[in-house]
């Protein structure tokens, strides 16, 4: 997906690898000595990224296979809708509190645990579509299950990342491109690419494989070393401590902190009304295929992997391109123009033109996600990770399902191109008032004042 992703983090050091977990606290002199010992990253970086590349073979697959198994089983568009409504309705509904409880738990233990259940919850689906009995209503309920126990897994693993590296932030760059280009190779190149064949296999193989990706990265959480709570969190647990506050004050914590700040307030507005642009676009994009361009599902799939072309292209260039242009300018510029890619498919149907468009996309989304992710990793306090990004994710994920149930009714009254056009300029309108509102020298500024303390 082209979807733009907002994790907080913060400066958090494992107690096993010491040596590893880089910066020690306070100004740029401990910045520079952080990035210098986090150039070889460490094994528990490794170790996640690995499990998170496998998650995310396996969820190409299911992103593409999910789709085509709901449009085989309706071709309306306000039905099919409901598919994606329901994958995205926990962002809106449990983000808070996933991020609130990646906060209270070791952020290691969160991450197994859930992706042991993600991998129990697959095996339901695959043996249901094996029996035949798949249906437009356990398809919702699969979806929203399997998303409401990835706001748990997503907080956890944005707070970790600092834990295993560092807050320098070319560490965090240089482990966030990384992270975010082998996510986006397994996730939009070779996921939808074996997705589409594997699904002509057999209607049930890609979720089969997607359940066995789960139980692998489950594996390689597992097998993270050190202990991954904050101070915060240790303090509660200890014998004699204090009853803890209730959560919702937690989360009101996180709340007000992210209102408070103006340049990561940008973001995520901005983040959460472009989201919901693109995600109702690509809920309608496998009917685009097949009505108005006319393609396989093969070919279907194969589409969906020139996002990941684009995407990796910048895996390898952003960092240069954000140093070119400024954090400011190269995120809500990028914005801009993936929201103009989109608008591409509202005005031609051809191969060619739909390829490039989903292109644009995946870099200028890939360019968005190292940036604004790495800024937010460096800037925000170790004891609200969780609940920053929570709340993040609440505003840019949250959004979803109204994009993807107006993009349904667009379609619906109108027809799939104007989906497209709408989104897409309505999007690109967004990102150009965003970089009329914030500059480099706020971003520059806020991320000196957060060195500082």
């Amino acid at each position: 997906m082209t979807t733009r992703e907002v994790p907080g983090a913060g400066d958090l050091r494992t107690t096993a690898e010491p040596k590893v977990s880089g910066a020690p606290p306070g100004g740029h002199g401990g910045r520079r000595l952080g990035s210098k010992i986090s150039s070889g990253l460490g094994r528990n970086f490794w170790l996640l990224w690995g499990g998170w590349s496998v998650s995310s073979v396996g969820n190409g697959l299911t992103v593409t296979a999910l789709p085509l198994l709901a449009a085989d089983l309706t071709s309306d568009p306000a039905t099919l809708s409901l598919v994606g409504m329901a994958d995205k309705l926990p962002w809106l509904l449990l983000a808070l509190m996933g991020g609130a409880l990646a906060d209270r738990w070791d952020r290691r233990r969160a991450m197994w645990v859930s992706d042991a259940v993600r991998c129990a919850i697959l095996i339901v689906l695959f043996v249901a579509v094996l029996g035949g009995w798949a249906s437009i209503p356990l398809l919702m309920v699969i979806a929203f299950s399997i998303t409401s126990i990835e706001t748990v897994y997503d907080s956890s693993r944005s707070a970790i990342l600092p834990m295993a590296v560092s807050q320098d932030r070319e560490a965090l760059e240089r482990a966030n491109s990384r992270l975010m280009t082998a996510n986006t190779v397994a996730l939009k190149f070779l996921g939808p690419a074996l997705g589409g064949v594997l699904y002509t296999v057999g209607r049930a193989v890609p979720v089969g494989v997607d359940a066995v990706s789960f139980a692998l990265s489950s594996l390689f959480s597992f097998l993270m070393r050190g202990d991954f709570r904050t101070d915060g969190v240790r303090a509660a647990t200890a014998p004699g401590a204090k009853p803890r506050r209730a959560m919702r004050e937690e989360i009101g914590e996180g709340v007000r902190w992210l209102a408070r700040h103006r340049v990561l307030r940008v973001f995520t507005l901005v983040a959460g009304l472009t989201n919901m642009c693109t995600v109702g676009q690509l809920a309608m994009l496998v009917l685009y295929a097949r009505q108005v361009m006319l393609i396989s599902d093969v070919a279907y799939g194969l589409l969906l992997a020139s996002v990941a072309v684009g995407s990796v292209t910048a895996g390898f260039t952003c960092r240069m391109f954000t140093r070119r242009l400024g954090p400011a300018r190269s995120a809500l510029g990028g914005a801009m123009l993936g929201a103009l890619g989109f608008a591409i498919l509202g005005f031609t149907g051809e191969v060619a033109f739909v390829a490039l468009g989903l292109a644009i996309t995946g870099y200028t989304a890939m360019t968005w996600n190292v940036t604004t992710v790495s800024i937010r990793q460096a800037i925000v306090p170790k004891e609200l990770t969780g609940r920053v990004s929570s709340v993040n994710r609440l505003v840019a994920f949250g959004l979803m399902p109204v994009g993807i149930f107006l993009a349904g009714q667009i379609a619906t009254h109108a027809d799939l191109e104007t989906v497209y056009r709408v989104g897409g300029l309505f999007g690109a309108a967004v990102s150009l008032i965003g970089l009329l509102t914030l500059s480099n020298a706020a971003v520059e500024r806020a991320l000196h004042e957060a060195g500082a303390k």
